[in-house]
């Protein structure tokens, strides 16, 4: 029996040592990427300008817009710099993951497919797709009126317009183009039917061109858009996600929204687009 005691007192033993040991080592784990970031001091993030209101360049050249407050909001929280990178929206994802930016902020919806290469923060903002249409063609009022032969749809590449357009049409058809501004210009030249895309977009490019198209707004998909980080970056992502929740609970988030969305008072300071 002394020898079971023994057998028992020595396990228990080991048992609190490993805890002991654990216990020593443990915390908030360290997370190298978040490290770094905050060593050199500057977040490094990548975005698509032509995207109105969330990026785009003012008449200065300066990058402007909802996703540009975002950034900087982020960088302040961290304590550190922002540097943009601008790339096709196609290659953002791409540039995540060669590491060539810290993250992403782009307007980008949060979807399946992604989440497969790269990790998404909570949704900062709440989106759907709508239509942008030619007044020459005046009766469309849902998006099956567009799914029909010879109607050429347009997209910007890589977005979730397009897999939802390339998924949806089954009659139409549904061309790709690099960047927002390509595929709406597609439009104003007669030779696309409608531009699918997210509602923020299609309000604000219908009231640049609202004598050679309309808006259909009622989204037909929802949406929810999130701020994408590398793949496995867990430290980085809950940093990330702090502060997504501490923001949108916030009067800057707010004052951001009101800015872009609802009082447009930045509209005399971005070029107008014919």
């Amino acid at each position: 029996m002394k020898n079971l005691v023994k057998k028992i007192a020595a396990v228990v033993a080991v048992g609190v040592l490993a805890l002991a040991v654990a216990g020593c080592g443990g915390g908030e784990k360290k997370d190298p990427a978040a490290d770094a970031i905050k060593k050199k001091g500057k977040l490094v993030v990548g975005t698509a300008t032509g995207y109105y209101p969330f990026e785009m360049a003012d008449k200065n050249g300066q990058l402007v817009g909802f996703d540009i407050d975002v950034a900087k909001a982020l960088g302040k929280e961290l304590g550190v710099e922002i540097e943009f990178q601008n790339y096709a929206f196609s290659g953002l994802i791409p540039a995540l993951q060669a590491n060539k930016v810290d993250l992403v902020i782009a307007g980008m919806t949060i979807t399946d497919k992604r989440k497969e290469v790269v990790d998404f923060s909570e949704t900062y903002f709440k989106s759907g797709q709508a239509m942008l249409v030619s007044k020459k063609y005046p009766n469309v009022k849902k998006w099956e009126d567009l799914d029909k032969k010879g109607n050429v749809i347009a997209v910007s590449m890589g977005t979730t317009a397009d897999q939802t357009a390339s998924k949806m049409f089954k009659n139409a058809e549904v061309k790709k183009f690099e960047g927002s501004a390509l595929a709406g210009l597609e439009v104003l030249n007669g030779k696309a039917v409608a531009v699918i895309h997210e509602v923020p977009w299609v309000a604000i490019y219908n009231k640049m061109n609202s004598e050679t198209t309309y808006a259909v707004l009622e989204p037909f998909t929802t949406e929810e858009l999130g701020i994408a980080v590398p793949k496995g970056n867990a430290a980085l992502l809950a940093e990330v996600n702090k502060f997504v929740k501490k923001y949108k609970a916030g009067e800057d988030y707010k004052k951001a929204y009101t800015y872009w969305f609802v009082d447009m008072k930045w509209w005399d300071s971005v070029p107008q687009k014919k």
